[in-house]
């Protein structure tokens, strides 16, 4: 792989804009649209937001979140962790069950057991097992270097205790544990659904606040039929605190969702910053910027082995403007946004805000020039921009015409499917590209372990 790096002192900075709609949430049964079937409901497989969203209320695993981001016990009723940091003692409650239309089991450590051992099962090809690797001898199992399961570092020493052992520390262990992959599998049930465990109501059991009591798509029918209707899990009612008697998931068309709500035929909506204007006023609204964009440069190019000509671009970016003119982006604050959470706090409010280059014409001409007199000027004259094409080319096409009138640097924008363009990052094949950064989670790891030295997805050349 070619060797290249991301100047966050060169790069555009932006954040895309979800927003979060809700009525009083007073409703019996809370009703949700969604764009897509979801894909599975087995935990462990799940890698797709809509799937996650479903699993989140169909499974408790030890831990939860509260509104805030701080973790709240779940099946875990009390913990305790060595001095070294490496081993975890998990008392568990004894009031969680397994529901699954027929039978009424109840949740032990077993089941936590059994789940970790399907996520780095060699023969389950879990999506997000490596995110686990710091548990004891995942890895290795996971790799096939390892057939004994009883190595594993996750283990029941008795009913409603459980001990997990890593081989490293890992700060975020303990909200790790709150996501699909970490969720329980009862080894019985999954048995029982005979290689279809999360792919209909009937093979998806639930130890959490809701079961699945019916799930319907047809891709051809019409959109009213397609659902997933989740209802209360009575047997741990009570135990959990839940409220509403029932969550439906209605697969339709994005362009009927804020007439849903508009029209109370939903409950909660995510939309976008341009239709949040359509029921701004009407009902409570939250926003949450997802994805952080960056310029990644690729330092075999010339051009751009040249600090000088770097920060001669970078001050050619009119962040001010763009945010007054493009909707759904504002200037970010850093890679990590405002709304990531550390103990509670905003990140932001605990590091500080990064302050971004201010847009100056006359010292970036002066970056410019330096930069052209110390290297062969034909090497500044143009380079190609690669960006997905699933993601806006707006803003990058505000950039591109500044760099061409202020500084005669000519760009050419591809625009390419979501494979060809991370075989080019890999390979190198670039000069610009436009990337995206998403976390997983809420926490600044989720961004800032994306430029670690051994994450798969670090194209930026940094090491740590």
């Amino acid at each position: 792989m070619k060797k290249r790096i991301i100047s966050l002192i060169t790069a555009i900075i932006l954040s895309f804009t979800l927003t979060g709609c809700s009525d009083d949430g007073l409703d019996k049964v809370l009703k949700y649209d969604i764009p897509d079937n979801p894909e599975t409901l087995d935990p462990q497989q799940a890698n797709e937001p809509i799937s996650e969203l479903i699993i989140g209320n169909v499974f408790c695993g030890l831990f939860g979140k509260n509104a805030d981001g701080t973790l709240k016990n779940a099946v875990c009723e009390s913990y305790s962790v060595s001095d070294d940091g490496l081993v975890y003692n998990f008392k568990l409650r004894e009031d969680i069950f397994w529901v699954d239309g027929e039978s009424e089991i109840q949740c032990k450590a077993q089941d936590f057991v059994f789940g970790f051992k399907r996520l780095f099962s060699p023969e389950t090809n879990a999506p997000n097992a490596e995110d686990y690797f710091c548990i004891k001898n995942s890895k290795r199992i996971q790799s096939g270097a390892i057939s004994d399961f009883s190595q594993l570092g996750v283990k029941a020493l008795g009913d409603f205790e459980l001990e997990i052992t890593l081989d490293y520390t890992n700060p975020r262990f303990l909200d790790m544990l709150c996501d699909a992959p970490a969720m329980p599998c009862c080894e019985e049930l999954f048995i029982k659904s005979r290689g279809k465990y999360g792919l209909s109501a009937e093979c998806t059991p639930s130890n959490g606040a809701f079961y699945v009591r019916s799930w319907h798509y047809d891709p051809y029918a019409e959109t009213d039929v397609n659902n997933v209707v989740l209802s209360r899990n009575y047997k741990n009612a009570e135990a959990l605190n839940i409220c509403p008697s029932g969550l439906n998931f209605f697969i339709v068309d994005e362009s009927t969702f804020v007439a849903d709500l508009l029209n109370k035929e939903v409950s909660c909506l995510a939309v976008s910053t341009r239709e949040k204007s359509l029921v701004d006023g009407k009902y409570p609204c939250e926003e949450y910027p997802s994805v952080t964009c960056g310029l990644i440069f690729n330092r075999d190019y010339a051009a751009f082995r040249n600090e000088d000509f770097l920060k001669g671009l970078s001050r050619l970016i009119n962040r001010e403007q763009l945010t007054d003119d493009i909707l759904d982006f504002e200037a970010a604050e850093g890679v990590v946004s405002r709304q990531v959470k550390v103990n509670g706090e905003s990140y932001r409010d605990v590091v500080g805000k990064r302050d971004n280059l201010v847009y100056d014409e006359k010292t970036a001409g002066e970056y410019l020039k330096n930069a052209k007199s110390s290297v062969n000027s034909s090497a500044f004259t143009g380079a190609r921009v690669i960006v997905p094409d699933d993601f806006s080319q707006t803003a990058v096409s505000y950039i591109m015409q500044d760099w061409q009138r202020e500084a005669g640097f000519y760009c050419v924008l591809e625009r390419l499917s979501e494979s060809e363009y991370r075989r080019r990052l890999e390979s190198g094949d670039y000069e610009i590209a436009l990337y995206k950064l998403t976390g997983k989670y809420d926490s600044p790891a989720a961004y800032l372990e994306q430029f670690c030295y051994n994450n798969a997805g670090n194209y930026s050349g940094y090491s740590n």
